[in-house]
């Protein structure tokens, strides 16, 4: 499988997964359904779904940018550390309310990271 048909099954899959978040009212279902996912991936699928992740990374912050983080911090996706730097470049811009809490955040993650 390439990565581009890779990222139209997650694609596929994140929109699956956020109609139901969003019709239970319940938005960890998102989480805990591509953890799920991910803990299933082998270590091909893995590498694949590290990239889409960090492609996530720079989506709405208040949609899949948030649950893109979430997962990055979680599984400890230390490949995702480019992204978030660039994000973390890009954020102070962003006139969105919630910017300043997700730039923090984003530098958490990159410093956990790290370590």
């Amino acid at each position: 499988m390439t990565l581009d048909e890779f990222r139209s099954e997650m694609d596929a899959y994140w929109h699956s997964v956020n109609e139901e978040a969003e019709s239970r009212k319940d938005p960890y279902v998102v989480l805990d359904k591509l953890r799920r996912l991910y803990g299933k991936f082998d270590a091909d699928e893995r590498r694949m779904a590290n990239q889409v992740l960090s492609e996530w990374l720079f989506d709405d912050i208040n949609d899949r940018g948030d649950f893109a983080l979430a997962l990055v911090r979680d599984l400890k996706i230390a490949t995702a550390i480019p992204a978030l730097r660039e994000l973390a470049a890009r954020l102070p811009s962003n006139t969105e309310p919630g910017a300043p809490f997700h730039l923090k955040q984003v530098n958490e993650t990159i410093e956990e990271l790290s370590e």
